[in-house]
């Protein structure tokens, strides 16, 4: 096992094992020596086998009709959901900051209706005394007001704070005395005292320059460097910042965070020229949901109604939250199968290609692709099937081609037997192997012995019984007996070794070519012709029973026929099959047919012209039963 381990190790290489190295020896060392390059180590090598991972899940797991399943999943559920969070937390943030700009501006219209009332009165004590709630307020006077500012003024400003001498940001309201103007400045501080309940947290004060309003050449302001005023570009020019409160503290989800800033129009009351002021609260999550409580006490601040409510709520969002896993377990799944299912008929189809037949796929539904993969697998069952079948059929096939080899070899040989006769012969099987059958042999006294057989049915069997007449014809004294002996011998030796089913019709005869002189025996075959050398044709009618019909009385049916031919006739012996072809309208060749041929043919190449007229006859249906013709010449 172990050599296992190291045999795929070695397989591997450095290039797949460094980052499992590299986590190994991160988390080993981080322990004894915590420090940051080794917490860099491990979430390296986290990283590059979480992305190995998920390659090898896309490569492997993840098959391509499943990559665009889950595509349209996260796009039809995934992101919604994502849009939905967005948008109610984007709408929470935005409502927020607009409930803080409300507070805040209803805080500065409040602050500014006091100011304004008491600038209103004439006695700077009684002014004073109106605001003394409010924050720090005083009175001074001034001959002249900055440019752009008017008698009526009430507004924020930039000015220096008497007490503290520093630039501070103050809310002031100006009142005519005569050549004089009377200024009643009130602190800021009570601009967030109240609105900072709202958010809780510390609040951020700016003061910038206004970009439309801060200096005489367009993107330059003037401003106090060194106790001279110099003009600088006006882009992120600030003149104060400032916070207020206490920071809060809180890490991740409830870490704080800053509010949308509420931005105020000022004047820098030096120069008359416009300002920003910005005011930025922070808070945070358990700050914003501090006031709820539920119990005894001060916490005890909830309404029954309004638990009711949030537990409606929060049943609502988790039953949502359920829905929305099922669908996402259900969409994976449905991706999973469904691309599975594919690909395997995908591979199974790519297999069968190459004409793997056994290839199969498993049904992992019963949905339209469930039946598609049982039908491939019925497919494949009929293919294979078919396959098997192909390949008997062409072993099969080869077998009959060999048994046909055979079979013509089992021939004679015309053109080597130097037969005394002229002899022509054709045997034109109807299927691979025909149950037709011809022969010859030289017999010692000089005469020419023939034979022609014609075995009831077709193929193979047939065949196997042709062959079987050969050996028993030739097992036979032919020159000794005549062709009734012949004949009967065979028959005797046919009945006893087969059934009354398998039956044979023959021609045997004798040919003695230096007298011409012929004697044969017909046992149920058709009638042999004999064609004179003037045209003339004639059927040699003869009794005789088929071989293996009958045991008893085939002999007593039996009579031979004899005859001679001269020079320029012909003796001709065929199977039914030649007169018995049909053509596309079913009509037979018949013996008439043959006989008018022969009378009115002059060709000496009876063969030939026999056999092209029989093709041409059954040429579009062919033969319907093995044909064979033999012609014997003096």
């Amino acid at each position: 096992m172990l050599n296992r381990i190291m045999e795929r190790l070695r397989a591997w290489g450095p290039w797949v094992l460094w980052p499992w190295a590299l986590l190994l020896l991160g988390l080993l060392s981080y322990r004894a020596f915590p420090s940051l390059p080794l917490r860099l180590c491990i979430w390296l090598g986290l990283v590059v086998l979480l992305w190995r991972g998920l390659l090898w899940s896309w490569r492997k797991l993840v098959f391509k009709v499943s990559r665009r399943v889950w595509t349209i999943i996260v796009l039809l559920s995934v992101l919604p959901v994502v849009a939905l969070h967005v948008f109610f937390l984007s709408l929470g943030y935005f409502t927020l900051g607009g409930q803080v700009s409300r507070s805040v501006q209803g805080s500065l219209a409040g602050l500014r209706t006091a100011l304004t009332k008491a600038s209103a009165v004439p006695d700077d004590t009684a002014a004073l005394q109106q605001l003394s709630l409010l924050g720090d307020a005083w009175v001074s006077r001034v001959d002249a007001l900055p440019s752009g500012v008017k008698p009526d003024f009430v507004d924020i400003v930039q000015d220096i704070n008497p007490s503290t001498g520093k630039p501070a940001v103050m809310l002031r309201a100006v009142k005519p005395e005569g050549a004089r103007y009377r200024l009643l400045t009130l602190g800021l501080d009570g601009l967030t005292g109240q609105s900072g309940n709202l958010w809780g947290g510390r609040t951020q004060f700016r003061l910038d320059w206004d970009r439309e309003d801060s200096g005489v050449e367009k993107g330059m302001v003037r401003v106090q460097k060194g106790g001279q005023e110099v003009k600088v570009p006006m882009g992120g020019v600030q003149a104060l910042a400032w916070s207020t409160g206490a920071p809060l503290e809180g890490s991740g989800f409830f870490r704080p965070f800053p509010l949308p800033g509420v931005s105020l129009q000022a004047t820098d009351w030096a120069t008359g020229k416009g300002m920003i002021f910005t005011l930025t609260p922070e808070t945070s999550i358990p700050t914003l949901f501090a006031g709820y409580g539920i119990g005894d006490g001060e916490k005890g601040n909830v309404g029954v109604q309004a638990i009711y409510a949030m537990a409606a709520i929060a049943l609502l969002l988790l039953v949502m939250a359920i829905a929305q896993i099922a669908a996402m377990i259900l969409g994976l799944r449905l991706a999973w199968s469904l691309g599975g299912s594919v690909d395997d008929l995908h591979r199974s189809v790519g297999r069968l290609a190459q004409g793997d037949f056994s290839a199969r796929v498993r049904p992992r539904s019963r949905d339209q692709v469930g039946v598609l993969a049982r039908n491939f697998n019925d497919m494949a069952v009929q293919l294979e099937a078919s396959q098997f079948e192909r390949e008997k059929r062409l072993s099969l096939e080869e077998e009959l081609r060999i048994a046909r080899e055979v079979q013509m070899r089992l021939l004679p040989d015309l053109a080597t037997l130097d037969l005394p006769a002229r002899v022509e012969a054709t045997l034109l099987p109807a299927q691979e192997v025909a149950g037709d059958y011809y022969d010859l042999f030289r017999l010692e006294d000089g005469r020419l012995a023939f034979l022609v057989v014609d075995v009831s049915g077709k193929g193979t069997s047939a065949a196997f019984y042709a062959a079987e007449v050969k050996g028993m014809i030739s097992a036979l004294d032919k020159a000794r007996h005549g062709a009734t002996e012949v004949a009967a011998r065979i028959n005797d030796l046919w009945t006893k070794g087969h059934r009354r089913q398998v039956f044979l019709t023959m021609v045997y005869g004798t040919f003695d070519p230096a007298t011409g002189r012929f004697e044969l025996a017909r046992c149920g075959h058709p009638e042999p012709l004999l064609r004179h050398g003037d045209g003339r044709v004639e059927l040699l009618r003869s009794n005789g029973l088929g071989i293996g019909l009958s045991a008893a009385r085939f002999r007593e049916k039996l009579e031979a026929r004899t005859g001679t031919l001269e020079k320029g006739d012909a003796l001709i012996i065929c199977t039914d099959g030649l007169t018995e072809a049909m053509d596309a309208d079913g009509r037979l060749y018949g013996l008439e047919r043959l006989q008018a041929l022969l009378q009115g043919t002059q060709d000496d190449d009876l063969r030939g012209a026999i056999l092209a007229d029989v093709t041409a006859f059954a040429e579009s249906s062919g033969l319907q039963d093995d044909l064979t013709l033999l012609i014997i010449r003096s």
